[in-house]
C-alpha cells in the first residue's frame, strides 16, 4: 500500500498540471490557451497567483514522490542498475527544478526583465526540458535491459523523439500566436509518459 502511494503520484502528475492551467485560465480574463504560456499564470501580480503557486508546488512535490517510488522500484528489482537509479533521481530533480520555477517566476508580460525572470528561463530550458528528456531515456533504457514491461522502452524512445521535435517547434513558435498551444502539446507529450509509467508500476 505504501508503494502504491508513490506510484499514484505519477498517475496524477499530468492531471494536476492540466487542472492548474485550466482553472488559472478560466479565472483570468483575456487569457488565451492558444497564445499565452502557462508560466504567465504564475508571474508576479498575476490574478489568483497564490492559488496557482500552491497547485504548482503540489505538482512539483508529486514529481519528487514519484521519483522516490521509481527509485524504490529499481533498487528492489532483481535487475537493479545504475542507469535506472540515475533516471529515477532525474525525476526527483525535475520536481526540485519545478519548485525553482515557483521561487523564480517568469517576468510579467510588458515588464522590465529581472534576475528572477532570467533564472526562470534557465530552469525551464536548462533544467526542466533536459531532465524530462534524460529521465525518460534512462528509465526506458533500464526497463529494456531489465526486460520489464515489454515494449515500454521503445515507447520511451518514441516519447523522447517527440519531446525533442516539440522542443524545436516550441522554440520556433515563441513569438507566434500559437505559442501557448504548442507548449500544451509539448506538456502532453512529456507527461503522458509519467502517467503510463505510474500506471504500470501501480498495476505491477
Amino acid at each position: 500500500m505504501t508503494q502504491a502511494v508513490f506510484y499514484i503520484a505519477g498517475v496524477i502528475i499530468p492531471l494536476v498540471y492540466f487542472f492548474m492551467y485550466l482553472i488559472g485560465g478560466a479565472l483570468r480574463p483575456g487569457y488565451s490557451h492558444l497564445s499565452n504560456s502557462v508560466s504567465e499564470l504564475l508571474s508576479p501580480g498575476a490574478p489568483n497567483r497564490p492559488l496557482l503557486v500552491t497547485i504548482q508546488s503540489f505538482y512539483a512535490l508529486l514529481h519528487i514522490i514519484f521519483g522516490v517510488g521509481v527509485l524504490w522500484f529499481v533498487q528492489r528489482s532483481a535487475s537493479d542498475q545504475l542507469i535506472g537509479r540515475i533516471g529515477a533521481w532525474l525525476i526527483i530533480a525535475l520536481g526540485v527544478a519545478t519548485i525553482g520555477t515557483v521561487i523564480f517566476p517568469q517576468d510579467a508580460e510588458g515588464t522590465q526583465a529581472t534576475s528572477a525572470g532570467q533564472i526562470h528561463k534557465i530552469l525551464v530550458f536548462g533544467g526542466l526540458i533536459p531532465l524530462s528528456i534524460l529521465s525518460t531515456l534512462l528509465v526506458g533504457l533500464w526497463l529494456g535491459r531489465a526486460n520489464l514491461f515489454p515494449g515500454f522502452s521503445v515507447y520511451s524512445f518514441i516519447t523522447v523523439a517527440a519531446v525533442v521535435v516539440m522542443g524545436v517547434v516550441g522554440g520556433a513558435s515563441v513569438e507566434t500566436r500559437y505559442a501557448g498551444l504548442v507548449e500544451r502539446i509539448a506538456a502532453i507529450v512529456t507527461q503522458q509518459w509519467l502517467f503510463v509509467l505510474g500506471l504500470l508500476l501501480l498495476l505491477n
